[in-house]
């Protein structure tokens, strides 16, 4: 079993992110023990974000690419082949103003490719090329957004849902570490998430 983790948060130590996906690692572990992890952790090692130059060479047909468009898409190129290789995707990334880091959004925009991860058949109709992949997505919050007054201010679930279906991954399962700073919320926020990997597993 070949697991892609994809770590966001910058706090390398403390991150409720971070913790509770490596509790989801070890349930994974425990039930496949072949189990293989490639980490891609963007809060060390950030993804350029897209150019003009690199989106021409996107819509370059492949065998017209000079060399310098094939230099620009080659780290975009990594990171779908990547993404094809493994079965599992585990996605570890706090909630920042609603929404996500800027990180995080540029991987989604280096493996959401025309002709690799999503193509359209001649009757116009777009299609995901990306199958057979379960999602897990780890997100931390400092307020609660599961339920109650900023439930519809979750920005992050929605992209993330729509991102992956966009290039055929639909089944994705959220696990919420909400209300990390909430003084109502945050000392239970990280043990019920970690209870609801329990449940899960």
């Amino acid at each position: 079993m070949n697991v892609l983790h994809i770590k966001v948060s910058p706090d390398l130590a403390g991150s409720a992110s971070r913790i509770a996906s490596a509790r989801l690692i070890e349930k994974l572990r425990s039930r496949h023990h072949d189990l293989h992890e490639t980490v891609l952790d963007l809060a060390q090692q950030p993804l350029p974000h897209l150019d003009a130059f690199t989106i021409r060479a996107f819509f370059t047909p492949p065998e017209a690419r000079d060399e310098a468009q094939r230099d620009a898409i080659r780290t975009s190129e990594q990171r779908v082949d990547q993404l094809f290789a493994c079965d599992t995707l585990v996605i570890s990334s706090p909630m920042w103003n609603l929404g996500l880091p800027s990180v995080l959004k540029a991987w989604f925009d280096h493996i959401t490719r025309a002709g690799r991860t999503f193509a359209f058949t001649p009757e116009g109709t777009k299609v995901g090329l990306v199958s057979n992949k379960k999602v897990y997505c780890v997100m931390a919050s400092g307020s609660v957004f599961a339920h109650g007054p900023f439930m519809q201010d979750d920005q992050f679930t929605p992209y993330v849902r729509a991102a992956l279906a966009y290039i055929g991954i639909s089944d994705v399962q959220f696990i919420r570490v909400d209300g990390t700073h909430d003084p109502l919320s945050r000392a239970r926020a990280l043990p019920e998430a970690l209870e609801t990997i329990e449940r899960l597993f």
